[in-house]
């Protein structure tokens, strides 16, 4: 990697961000899908080769069915790199696939159909259970096996005796992310809110992770509870998100001040020393600081909602096959929508971080049964599922044909929720 011609700078690095931004038109719709293999015959975690099924196995299947090009880290498969996504490695073996940036949701829905096929039948061949749950609900932490990256070494040693549930985020959870498009400065403030006040709908809508160690948790999804114990320096949301006037300089404002995970020299990474991004900049190092280390700082960044050159959404625990193409649906239907980010910005009309944060332990707890404000939450998710469902069947950005709302319909079906 070769050095930078150009000193970053805080406001460069609002500008990286805002090259992100496209016309309406051209908007497009991304998802990113983890799921967690089990051994079919003990119920083990896989190990990432040896005898037995393995999480390398998983990834050669997948080579050989579809292509694409080797990821390798200490001449370790670690990812595959082709035309219909990517797929990576979490912590714990967690298989991820990212999709290629889709025009529609039709397009999105096919590709996530022949990837989990290939999931399918690599299971068959290879003697792995894909859990359904977001949360591993019976093997003890204990239990989990950490795959050979030098990312997660470093995260791993990083959270020794810090938050108290680290060690389960990293290697027992699993989740929906969707990314989305903005058009100038305004939009992005505009979505980036509306994708804020409306993560506790998604958390109750698509809370699936009660059980932990064989037992109920006392939570309806136990991976929100995780990461509300994992690290407050770079989970949930900052109290600007919420602040008149909050907008792409004070997003990025605050990243920089978020402390460096690790810290990254061409393509070598190391453990953190303290410092921030800012401090980076400053040092005397900050002349060879590129794009790419912002890149991966912004990887670290593990709220609710995240910027790198787009939006992206994260409250959504894994669902079972069926449902997982209501996430989607779900976020297209009301980011993509203008008459859908009034209705979400609508809900926080007196919501400030503090009342943000009670509805998301709420929602994390109760799921519908919780409360967002003084509102229910039944009551919410009820009026924002129909209000995704006419966005997409009337035509909104990336909606398609409009058909993806069947799947909004087979949620509330599934919830008990009757929509209009």
């Amino acid at each position: 990697m070769s050095a930078p011609t150009t000193r970053l700078t805080p406001e460069l690095l609002v500008e990286y961000c805002r090259r992100g931004a496209v016309p309406r038109r051209e908007w497009r719709v991304g998802m990113e899908v983890e799921r967690m293999g089990r051994r079919a015959d003990d119920g083990q975690a896989l190990t990432y080769d040896g005898e037995g099924p393995t999480v390398r196995g998983v990834l050669e299947f997948i080579h050989a069915r579809r292509g694409g090009e080797p990821v390798l880290e200490g001449g370790r498969l670690v990812g595959l790199e082709a035309p219909w996504g990517s797929i990576s490695l979490e912590p714990g073996g967690q298989v991820e696939w990212s999709s290629a940036p889709a025009r529609t949701l039709d397009a999105l829905e096919a590709a996530l159909e022949e990837h989990l096929a290939a999931l399918r039948d690599a299971g068959s061949a290879l003697g792995i259970r894909w859990l359904e749950q977001a949360v591993d609900p019976v093997l003890p932490l204990q239990a989990m096996v950490y795959m050979p990256k030098e990312r997660y070494r470093i995260m791993r040693d990083y959270y020794r005796g810090r938050g108290r549930l680290a060690q389960r985020m990293m290697t027992q959870t699993a989740s929906i992310q969707c990314a989305f498009d903005f058009e100038d400065d305004a939009d992005w403030a505009r979505r980036f809110r509306a994708s804020a006040l409306l993560a506790p709908v998604a958390t109750a809508l698509f809370a699936n992770s009660s059980r932990v160690d064989g037992a109920e948790s006392g939570f309806r999804s136990f991976r929100q509870a995780i990461w509300r114990e994992t690290d407050d320096d770079r989970c949930g949301l900052p109290p600007r998100v919420f602040e008149d006037g909050f907008d792409l300089e004070a997003w990025v404002d605050w990243v920089l001040d978020v402390p460096l995970l690790f810290r990254q020299s061409g393509q070598t990474l190391t453990p953190p020393d303290g410092s921030t991004f800012r401090r980076r900049l400053a040092g005397p190092e900050g002349a060879t600081v590129s794009i790419e280390d912002w890149v991966t700082h912004c990887s670290t960044i593990f709220t609710e909602v995240r910027c790198y050159t787009y939006i992206e959404v994260r409250s959504a625990d894994l669902q079972p096959e069926e449902l997982i193409f209501a996430v989607p649906a779900f976020w297209t239907g009301m980011l993509y929508d203008d008459a859908s980010l009034d209705v979400a910005l609508a809900l926080g009309r007196g919501i400030d971080h503090g009342a943000w944060r009670r509805a998301m332990d709420s929602a994390a707890r109760h799921a519908l049964d919780g409360n967002f404000g003084a509102l229910p939450l039944r009551e919410v998710a009820t009026r924002v599922l129909g209000q995704a469902r006419r966005a997409l069947t009337a035509g909104a950005p990336c909606a398609g044909d409009g058909s993806a709302a069947r799947y909004l319909e087979r949620l509330a079906a599934h919830l008990g929720l009757e929509i209009r």
